[in-house]
This record gives C-alpha cells, structure tokens and sequence, in this order.
C-alpha cells in the first residue's frame, strides 16, 4: 500500500510539474513576442549606426558602417557611409589570386550576412506557429528567473533559433541560431547580444557569426542611437 501511495505521489507530482513547464512556456513566448514586437514599433523613431566587420583566419578584411532608419512607409533604410574600408591585396600574380579568393570571400560574406538578417528580428508569428506545432523546447538557466527557448526549423528544415530571457524584468537577453549559407553540411552559428535604450526599446547591440568551415567571423555592432527627428 505505500509503494502504491508513493507511486500516485510521484504520478501526482510529475503531472504538476508538466502542467508547470507548460505555464512557463506558454508566458515566456507570449513575453518574446510581446517585446519584439514593442521593441520593432519603438525603434521607428530612432536612427543608428550599423557597423560590420569581416574578420577571415582572425585577420580584420574590411569595415563597413550603415546609416539605419525607417523611412515614412516604415521600411528599414540602409546607407553607407564614409567609414567603409577595405584590406588593399598584393600587385603581380599573387595579387590576382588573392584578388579571386577574396571575391568569393566577399560573396561568401555578403550571403553570411543577408542570411543573418533573415532571423532579426524573429517574426512573432513563426514563434506562435512552432510553439502550436508543439516543437518549442526549454531549458531553464536559472528557476523562476532566465530561460532559454528553442524553436526548431525556424526559417528552414534543420536550423534553430533560439532566445534567453529574464522573465521578471521582462527583457530578452540573446539570441543564438545554427544554420547554413550555401552548403547545409558547413553549419555557421551565429549570437546576438540585447541592449537597453533610455526608454527601455530594446536592440540588437552585438551579432557575432561564426562560419568554422570558411575561417570567417563576421561583427554587426549597432550605435549611436539618436532621435531620428532630430529632437
């Protein structure tokens, strides 16, 4: 009778914990969305520097930086700026080698980075649709507290994307994708980290990828916020 009773404790207990995990669930992708979304309406009324830099075998290739803003029908507007440069390749022969090598490393580059922007920000309704699908995972970082959530086959069959929280201050805190450029056995990982503005808009203030396959690591840091209205 006791091992009986223990075993309906335990039956008991592990049901409770279930309908727990799923609560939590539940909340912490209402929180992401609700914060994406708030945080994307928001950054409308600001503007912004984008700077990329290329990095190939830990050897800096070249910077680029991007004046952001919304324009009047709400699209994100990207202009360069006077602050691009570019590594210059050797004369003779071994220039044009390293001339061909460093086109397919810029194109290669070029796609890494289209490719990231295909994840940022996270569309609310491709998080809802993967949680209904039941395929959304979470693991907890520290109890009651930060979260991490992953959502499978985000933009494409056997990718991820994944955002860490804090739930009591409401913030997203990174977000971490693994997927491919042009080759889906040569996985590139890429990280962003979350930023706080005065007003509490949150941004995407450093993403980091990383393509082992290719010895490339490419840096977007975003800066220089300021009131697109000039106010």
């Amino acid at each position: 009778m006791k091992k009986l009773n223990l075993l309906l404790i335990l039956v008991l207990l592990a049901g409770i914990t279930r309908v727990s995990a799923q609560t939590d669930m539940q909340e912490n992708v209402t929180m992401i969305k609700k914060n994406l979304t708030d945080s994307k309406a928001a950054m409308k009324k600001y503007e912004w520097i984008e700077t990329t830099t290329v990095f190939v075998k830990g050897e800096q290739k070249s910077v680029k930086q991007k004046q952001c803003y919304y324009s009047l029908d709400g699209q994100l507007t990207k202009v360069e700026t006077g602050g691009s440069t570019a590594a210059k390749a050797p004369g003779g022969i071994r220039g044009k080698v390293a001339e061909n090598k460093k086109a397919d490393m810029s194109d290669y580059a070029k796609n890494a980075i289209e490719k990231v922007q295909t994840y940022l920000p996270p569309d609310p309704e491709k998080l809802q649709k993967i949680y209904n699908d039941g395929k959304v995972g979470i693991q907890i970082l520290e109890p009651n507290k930060k979260f991490k959530l992953t959502f499978p086959d985000y933009n494409e069959p056997g990718d991820f994307l994944a955002v860490s929280l804090n739930k009591p201050d409401q913030i997203l805190m990174a977000l971490d994708v693994s997927t491919s450029v042009d080759d889906p056995k040569q996985k590139v990982a890429f990280n962003v980290t979350f930023s706080d503005l005065p007003d509490g808009t949150q941004f995407q203030g450093t993403t980091t990828l990383d393509a082992p396959a290719k010895d490339l690591k490419i840096v977007i840091v975003n800066s220089g916020f300021k009131n697109a209205s000039g106010k």
